[in-house]
């Protein structure tokens, strides 16, 4: 797993944040390309720690809650 996939990761599961997400938000907030964020957003759908909910959107999964608890 990558430094900005954690990041990802992590903001997804913020309870602050809103828990659906678009590529665009994440990487607003995260200060990373919005093609970055993009492409590592399809790697994690692909590990199953993040879902698609609709186009463009995004949220964490229970098994990305998970990884992210992991020490």
């Amino acid at each position: 797993m990558t430094q900005t996939q954690w990041r990802i990761l992590k903001a997804l599961d913020e309870p602050e944040i809103l828990q659906v997400q678009t590529p665009a938000i994440i990487a607003f907030n995260l200060d990373i390309s919005k093609t970055w964020a993009n492409q590592q957003l399809l790697e994690l759908v692909d590990e199953g720690l993040v879902e698609k909910v609709a186009k463009g959107k995004y949220r964490i999964t229970d098994a990305g809650r998970a990884k992210i608890a992991e020490p």
